[in-house]
């Protein structure tokens, strides 16, 4: 009598923890993600947001379609996305990435001397060069960089604090 008593109550606990973990799914499938695809949708150059985990962390990783505003667009997500870190997925191509990758070296100066106005004129610069279009805007938490080349884009906020609320941008 004792072994079926253990049996059937170990038998209900299996079956709530399951409705309960499937309940979960279902609320975050359902709800949370199209609520955070819907806000994100009304931003400007903004295709699609989704949450993901990636080895173990949440992320919201964003698809994007020319964005023009990339600071206002960050702040817009960051209010949405809450702690989840940011990752952009864009457009880029390989020159725009081989420029970015030349470029660090005058962002990293820029963040770690305090020189921003040498870096912006520095990186302005090689971006004429290669006949990349710039936008470049900052504020006290990021550098936020857009590359147009095209109907190519690189997009990439840079930390000046390491938050960890902006992730390294991939392309799409």
């Amino acid at each position: 009598m004792t072994k079926q008593r253990i049996l059937v109550i170990s038998f209900v606990g299996l079956i709530i923890f399951g409705l309960l973990l499937g309940g979960k799914l279902l609320y975050q499938k359902k709800w949370v993600d199209s609520s955070i695809l819907t806000r994100s949708q009304k931003i400007t150059g903004v295709v699609s947001a989704k949450t993901i985990q990636v080895n173990g962390q949440d992320e919201m990783d964003v698809t994007t379609q020319h964005i023009v505003n990339l600071r206002q667009v960050s702040l817009d997500l960051e209010t949405i996305a809450g702690k989840e870190p940011i990752r952009y997925l864009d457009q880029r191509n390989d020159s725009l990435s081989t420029l970015f990758e030349q470029m660090q070296f005058a962002i990293q100066e820029g963040i770690s001397r305090g020189n921003f106005t040498e870096m912006a004129q520095s990186i302005q610069t090689m971006a004429e060069k290669s006949g990349v279009q710039l936008e470049l805007e900052m504020d006290s938490d990021a550098i936020y960089i857009l590359l147009n080349q095209g109907n190519a884009q690189l997009i990439e906020v840079v930390e000046r604090h390491g938050q960890g609320q902006f992730l390294e941008s991939k392309k799409e």
